[in-house]
């Protein structure tokens, strides 16, 4: 996973996150007493309580994509089970991920130390070797279902070697994306926050 990891959000953000930690769309859309349901295929950013949600386009965009690789998912299960997830990336794919949301909205970059993440919460963390919610250009030919999502306890090998072993590549894959399954307690968010940009 490296060293650090990035967390993407709308700098409107930051004020709660600090207060409430880190947490999932869904649960977010919950406490406000909103149905997760209805939140998920959203075309547009949502204020949901004190947070803005990203747009779910990349969905949207790439529908009949998504219609023809997923396993075992609708795209709107597929979007549901994505607001689930609180959403990290390696360095490099933080800053890409960064960069294609901040023309659009003031953004702030949450660096996290990934060895204390692991640490404290490593039994809710997956690892994917693609963002897993998008489904254009490269992302329309990229198969994917729950079996996409690896465990960090399943090991490194298990990871590198989902793909392969479903026939789907040739070579061992490399992580792009990290998720949580859980959110992120404000005092561990403390913890474990590096900076942000």
């Amino acid at each position: 996973m490296g060293g650090t990891l990035a967390h993407v959000t709308a700098s409107s953000n930051l004020a709660s996150i600090h207060v409430t930690g880190l947490r999932p769309a869904a649960q977010l859309a919950r406490d406000a007493r909103v149905d997760d349901a209805t939140i998920a295929m959203r075309d547009r950013r949502l204020r949901i309580g004190s947070a803005t949600l990203n747009h779910q386009k990349p969905i949207l965009h790439g529908l009949n994509a998504a219609y023809r690789v997923l396993d075992g998912h609708t795209p709107h299960s597929w979007a549901r089970q994505l607001d689930t997830r609180i959403f990290l990336w390696p360095a490099r794919k933080g800053r890409a991920f960064a960069a294609s949301i901040e023309r659009e909205l003031d953004i702030s970059v949450l660096w996290l130390d990934a060895g204390r993440l692991a640490q404290a919460i490593g039994a809710h963390i997956d690892l994917s070797p693609i963002n897993s919610g998008n489904f254009t250009q490269g992302g329309a030919h990229a198969h994917r279902g729950d079996w996409l999502y690896v465990p960090l306890t399943a090991g490194l090998d298990a990871f590198r070697r989902n793909r392969v072993k479903r026939g789907l590549k040739r070579t061992p894959d490399t992580v792009t994306e990290v998720s949580l399954r859980c959110p992120i307690a404000p005092d561990l968010l403390r913890d474990l926050l590096i900076r942000h940009d």
